[in-house]
């Protein structure tokens, strides 16, 4: 019966190219779409090089230290000091890492000037992450025991720097005044993934580190690994209890406050509790993500319902004649269905070539530095479910009418 099906729908759209042609044009654009802002949210949501514990971490990236008598507060990411008095000892986490957040300087090849991202992290940073190592290795406790001054720098940073596959393991780089050597080069980060991006990373015991603060809230984040997400209410439980330990009120800084709030949070959960997207929680982030692409969708559907509707029309005296010989409504409006899905599907293999084109064409563009967007495997699947809600959204309703259809009047054309 599926096989018929098929066989009818080739036809069908052979049999009028324009009605073809249209809708395809809207299924493939629409797709693309879909599949474009499909593979934009994996890029920063799920886990890829070198991030790819993702979703073994929580993070501690915020602090708010606040006076609940005059309604003050001091937001801010925790410090080094915070972290290796409070968190580093955690004991149900599998390892803690503690990586700096972006700061930038300045290096110069000649009279060109090179705007470096640093990194400052502790060796367990290397731990909890994957990063390809082009050259050399990373730095380790015994550099950090002897206050060494090494880098791990970016494959672009080393192209920039030495020049294009010049070997930089050993060599010194030279910035903001300073002199490192470099032990290590690893394959380019994208920006997106602020928590292990950057150009140069360095040991935390460096000068411009500001690792040596005695004050709690800094520029640092923690890096909490479970041996598996079932751990996490444990985790957040054990972090809350080394929260406890803090005597207040204390002041920091010259602030003085009352009570200290913070969590140890997904990577998502992070992103949505800075401000800048105030969404609440995960659920309603996904929530707002599906009925943005619902609501996407719904116009080229309307648009296509009225292409099938016309379609519909041509095709009256064959649905009439398929009725007198005994074709259920209920055969009728599965036929059509299937039809639609189905040239929904070729519309969205269209897609899914073209997407893959765009994204190359993105990724070397260099508009996100090492962006390495792609249809991946959740972004095919996120696809798929978009072609059979579009083909179900466009098809139901001009199915209805087929199948609500009056023999007789099917077989005079459609006219009322």
């Amino acid at each position: 019966m599926l096989q018929n099906y098929l066989k009818i729908t080739l036809k069908v759209l052979g049999r009028n190219r324009f009605f073809t042609f249209v809708s395809l044009f809207g299924i493939v654009f629409t797709l693309l779409v879909v599949l474009a802002l499909s593979a934009f949210l994996d890029h920063l949501i799920a886990p890829h090089y070198p991030d790819v514990n993702r979703e073994r971490c929580l993070y501690v990236g915020m602090l708010d230290c606040w006076n609940p008598d005059e309604q003050s507060h001091r937001m801010g990411p925790p410090s080094y000091h915070f972290l290796k008095t409070y968190v580093q000892p955690m004991e149900t986490p599998e390892m803690v890492a503690v990586a700096s957040l972006p700061s930038f300087a300045n290096a110069y090849v000649g009279n060109r000037r090179l705007k470096l991202n640093l990194k400052f992290t502790d060796p367990n940073f290397w731990s909890v992450t994957a990063f390809d190592f082009l050259e050399g290795k990373p730095y380790n406790e015994g550099h950090i025991r002897n206050g060494d001054y090494v880098a791990v720098i970016s494959e672009q940073t080393r192209d920039d720097y030495f020049g294009e596959g010049f070997p930089a393991a050993g060599q010194s780089i030279t910035i903001e005044n300073v002199s490192y050597r470099v032990i290590g080069v690893v394959r380019d980060v994208p920006i997106t993934r602020l928590m292990v991006a950057g150009d140069v990373y360095l040991p935390y015991t460096v000068g411009k580190s500001q690792a040596g603060g005695k004050g709690l809230v800094g520029n640092y984040i923690g890096i909490l690994m479970a041996k598996n997400p079932a751990d996490f209410p444990r985790i957040r439980e054990e972090y809350q209890h080394a929260l406890g330990k803090i005597e207040l009120p204390m002041e920091d800084e010259g602030f003085a406050f009352k009570q200290l709030d913070s969590e140890a949070r997904t990577y998502l959960e992070y992103f949505l509790n800075l401000g800048l997207i105030d969404l609440g929680s995960t659920g309603v982030f996904y929530s707002v993500i599906a009925i943005f692409l619902l609501l996407f969708m719904l116009l080229p559907a309307i648009n296509l319902v009225n292409l099938n509707v016309s379609r519909i029309m041509e095709r009256s005296s064959e649905i009439g004649i398929r009725k007198a010989f005994g074709a259920s409504s209920g055969k009728l409006v599965v036929q059509f269905l299937i039809e639609n899905i189905f040239i929904t599907l070729l519309g969205g293999g269209i897609a899914v070539l073209l997407a893959a084109a765009v994204l190359k064409i993105f990724n070397e563009s260099g508009l996100i530095p090492g962006a390495d967007l792609r249809v991946s495997l959740p972004v095919l699947l996120a696809g798929l479910g978009a072609c059979l809600a579009f083909g179900i959204l466009s098809g139901v309703i001009p199915a209805y009418r087929m199948s609500r259809m009056n023999v007789v009047e099917a077989l005079r054309g459609g006219e009322g």
